[in-house]
């Protein structure tokens, strides 16, 4: 990526309400996840799998670094994730976006990175609701914290044909809070997963405490689309090992911790997003498909880019010297 326009050599510091003021829609941030994994079918992307360290239990730190050679993006994303933190009412995740000047190396923003993960990540979900063939009429959540929120906005922006929304959460009034946002849709608030996820044709599963026991899928309708964003928390492998078609988002980074840290005795998924977004494989209509999305930096990267264009042309955020 360029250098600023006016040849400064500061650092742009966009805060969350500075990202908000940009009010970038659901179509253009997910255009721009979209183009992302276009560039990587073309092989124009380097995203290696992320290292992760823990400083507590049921805590997390990743840095996820990234280069998109098609819009000729670099950036790292430093972010972390505490289960604990709820209870403390503080975010689950924080983070920091790094971006740089790709012929030089030099810092060009900073950014929260919490906010570009709160919205990258529904945003590939929606990649994958624009490539999968589903007749979404309802709708199930399973989590309905800030991710469930954004994949409610996201979903009913890919598929408006939505007439019902079924919800969950450990919290009832999480979830309340979350079909408000459904506009005149029917919603239901369900007393358990199995029961939200009760003939849905689209399911989403956005938790961050592994359920006991785990949803094997059969609820569903028989040939819903599931995306489960938390990993192995929600869907059981008898899920995965039933789907007509199991994909991820990136085969690398899943084989780096499967059967070593998740997804043990999980079958081998048949391709990647990058591939269906391509069209280089077929997604069969029928069955239950499911798609798992583990988060690539790659889409914080390709989001942070279109970000610091539009914070540019409004001059946006706070410009320090750095450094």
């Amino acid at each position: 990526m360029s250098a600023p326009a006016d040849g400064s050599d500061g650092l742009r510091v966009l805060n969350r309400s500075a990202l908000e003021a940009l009010g970038l829609t659901w179509p253009e941030i997910t255009d721009v996840i979209e183009d992302a994994f276009a560039q990587k079918a073309r092989g124009e992307v380097q995203n290696p799998p992320k290292p992760k360290v823990s400083s507590r239990e049921r805590s997390f730190a990743h840095a996820m670094p990234a280069y998109l050679g098609g819009s000729d993006a670099l950036g790292l994303k430093w972010v972390t994730g505490y289960d604990t933190n709820k209870g403390a009412g503080l975010p689950y995740i924080y983070g920091t976006v790094i971006l740089n000047d790709s012929s030089t190396g030099r810092p060009i923003a900073l950014m929260d990175g919490g906010w570009i993960t709160e919205m990258r990540t529904p945003a590939v979900s929606g990649v994958t609701m624009r490539h999968v063939p589903v007749t979404a009429e309802r709708l199930a959540i399973i989590g309905c914290g800030a991710q469930g929120r954004r994949h409610l906005e996201v979903a009913l922006s890919e598929h408006p044909q939505v007439e019902q929304v079924r919800l969950y959460d450990t919290d009832p009034e999480a979830a309340r809070a979350v079909a408000a946002l459904a506009g005149e849709r029917r919603t239901v608030i369900a007393e358990s997963p199995a029961q939200c996820a009760e003939g849905a044709d689209l399911v989403i599963t956005t938790i961050t405490r592994a359920l006991d026991p785990k949803l094997d899928a059969r609820q569903t309708a028989e040939d819903a689309l599931l995306l489960p964003v938390d990993y192995d928390d929600a869907l059981a492998a008898s899920a995965f090992h039933e789907a007509s078609f199991y994909a991820v988002d990136d085969l690398g980074q899943y084989g780096s911790v499967a059967g070593e840290k998740y997804f043990f005795d999980f079958p081998e998924p048949i391709s990647h997003l990058a591939a269906i977004v391509a069209g280089e494989v077929e997604v069969p209509a029928r069955g239950r498909r499911i798609v798992l999305n583990m988060g690539l930096a790659m889409d914080d990267v390709a989001l942070a880019a279109l970000v610091y264009e539009r914070a540019l042309e409004r001059d946006l955020g706070q410009v320090v010297d750095f450094p």
